[in-house]
């Protein structure tokens, strides 16, 4: 399909967009003798990249509000936990349809997830028309059975590799607390023979680090490394406890860490993950919102402002992750880091794009649109969302799904495992 949007503002001049079998075929021109399939208007409207959320668990928007305000463990051991246990494919399918489409609402179109029953969310997101990196979990609660079953599965996953369809294969172990040091090896054995991705939780609480010496005689990361884990393909969440010697080793072997500020506030994890020393490493570092359960949406725009301020806040240092930087956490560095492109709007990238309206009196008037964008809007200011060229909203009307039955689907489910 051939697509033209008409008059959008880019970097605050009127531009329009050609897109063509799903990759941006020119910018600039007002005026195409090229036949459209489609026009979408965008007079008044700012053209972004769309977002690429790092690390979340998106069908955990079914927890969303359940047993807020509690200690994390209390949490988890009274609400989630047991809800979780009662999940199976068709509900997870259903949680993952309404987390993507409170994505696509806010200007999502790629997120890296880990998460149970991996079938369903491949499912989820080939309906959805979005794209994602689906973790196969690895994570030992004292079953060993369970955790044999959870070793075939990965097993009769690999041998396709990562692939290069929507949804992407990437291993989960969950953290080195949860999973033993000889899985560990395990997994990056399996990873670097078939070329796949691992994506852990790594250093978010003081708790997992001070475990991890006393258990192994080593920090979290050294602990990878010796397991073979720490490489290019190594995406860690959190890293809030990150050392400078740990964050030295992550670089300098091309590994990434996704911070996700909202939740480890809303969690009370402590710290605040160490940005000037990650960029001083040179560190690659992305954004993610971490589950709705403890966040508790999915907007990257929250996000993005508030991994900004709290930057500034830590370093006592105004200039911190200035709103074009961490506008590239949540969309150039991902991309790169995802087989994506540049994830810039440019001629020959894929088209993820997103429109969003900046009239309101919230983010008027618009000095710097980067700026608007990050500091002063929401993701309900996204008034089109476009993956690979397909249209997923536009003008604030969802096209890819009945809006209303995902919600009622995911809100009976919810409604039965929370009880």
């Amino acid at each position: 399909m051939t697509i033209l949007i008409r008059d959008a503002l880019l970097d605050n001049q009127v531009t329009s967009v050609l897109i063509e079998g799903g990759r941006i075929r020119s910018v600039g021109a007002t005026v195409t003798d090229t036949p459209v399939d489609r026009v979408l208007d965008g007079s008044g409207l700012h053209l972004f990249p769309s977002f690429r959320n790092s690390h979340t668990h998106v069908a955990m928007v079914l927890f969303r509000g359940y047993g807020d305000d509690m200690p994390l463990m209390e949490w988890l051991q009274t609400r989630i936990w047991p809800a979780e246990g009662k999940l199976d494919a068709d509900d997870v399918h259903a949680g993952a349809r309404l987390g993507i489409l409170e994505m696509i609402r806010s200007g999502t179109t790629f997120f890296n997830e880990m998460y149970w029953h991996r079938g369903a969310l491949v499912r989820a997101v080939e309906e959805m028309g979005v794209r994602a990196m689906l973790g196969a979990n690895l994570l030992d609660l004292g079953d060993p059975e369970a955790l044999r079953r959870q070793k075939e599965e990965i097993l009769e996953l690999v041998p396709a590799g990562e692939g290069e369809g929507r949804a992407r294969l990437a291993l989960a172990p969950h953290s080195v607390y949860t999973v033993p040091p000889a899985e560990l090896e395990w997994v990056g054995g399996l990873a670097h023979d078939h070329d796949l991705r691992i994506h852990i939780h790594l250093s978010e609480t003081a708790g997992e680090v001070e475990r991890c010496v006393e258990e192994h005689g080593c920090r979290p990361a050294e602990h990878l490394d010796r397991l073979g884990l720490v490489g290019p393909h190594l995406i860690a969440a959190h890293g809030q406890y990150l050392d400078e010697a740990e964050m030295e080793l992550l670089a300098g072997k091309g590994a990434t860490v996704v911070t996700n500020p909202l939740a480890n506030l809303k969690l009370a994890t402590g710290g605040i993950f160490p940005y000037a020393q990650a960029k001083r490493a040179g560190l690659r570092v992305c954004i993610g919102t971490d589950g709705a359960a403890s966040n508790n949406n999915l907007d990257l725009i929250e996000e993005m402002k508030m991994a900004a301020l709290l930057q500034k806040h830590r370093e006592a240092d105004a200039t911190m992750l200035p709103a074009d930087e961490v506008l590239s956490l949540a969309t150039t560095v991902p991309a790169e880091l995802f087989g994506q492109g540049t994830g810039r709007i440019e001629e020959g990238e894929p088209a993820d794009l997103i429109l969003v309206d900046l009239s309101e009196a919230r983010t008027q008037p618009v000095h710097d649109p980067v700026s608007a964008l990050v500091y002063a809007a929401s993701g309900m200011q996204v008034r089109t969302t476009l993956c690979d060229g397909q249209v997923l909203m536009h003008d604030g009307i969802v096209e890819i799904c009945d809006e209303e039955e995902v919600i009622r689907k995911a809100v009976e489910v919810a409604r039965r495992v929370t009880v």
